[in-house]
C-alpha cells in the first residue's frame, strides 16, 4: 500500500512539476521555487495523513476519528508555521507560492482520501461506539 501511495505522490508530483516549469517558460515569471517547496511541504503533508490513518485502522471507529482528525489538526498546524516562514522569511513570490501551494494541496487531498478509503476497506471494523 505505502509503495503504491508513494508511486501516486512522485505522478502527482511529476505532472505538478511540469505544469510549472510550462507556466514559468509561457509567462517569464520566476513560480518554479515557489512550487518546488509548495510540494514538498505538501507531499510531507500527505505522507504524515496517511501515517496517522494506517496507525489508527485498527482502532476502534471513535479512536480511528480521533486519530484521524487530530492527526489533521496537528498537520494543519505545521503546514501555517511552515507557510508563514516561506512567506516572511524568503523572496520568493507570495501570490505564486500561495496558488500552488492550494493547487498541491487539493490534489493531494483527494489522493489521502483515496488511500484512506483503500486502508478503510482492507481492513472493515464493526460499527462500535469505543
Amino acid at each position: 500500500m505505502w509503495k503504491s501511495f508513494f508511486i501516486s505522490l512522485a505522478l502527482i508530483n511529476a505532472v505538478l512539476l511540469v505544469a510549472a516549469w510550462l507556466f514559468e517558460i509561457y509567462t517569464q515569471h520566476n513560480v518554479f521555487p515557489g512550487f518546488v517547496l509548495a510540494l514538498i511541504i505538501t507531499s510531507a503533508n500527505a505522507v504524515a495523513a496517511l501515517k496517522f490513518a494506517a496507525d489508527g485502522i485498527h482502532a476502534g471507529n471513535n479512536a480511528f476519528m480521533i486519530r484521524v482528525m487530530g492527526g489533521m489538526g496537528l498537520r494543519l498546524l505545521i503546514m501555517l508555521i511552515a507557510v508563514m516562514i516561506v512567506v516572511f522569511f524568503t523572496n520568493l513570490p507570495t501570490l505564486s507560492f500561495t496558488i500552488s501551494l492550494f493547487i498541491s494541496y487539493i490534489s493531494k487531498s483527494v489522493l489521502e482520501i483515496i488511500f484512506v478509503l483503500k486502508i478503510k476497506d482492507k481492513n472493515p471494523q464493526p460499527f462500535s461506539n469505543d
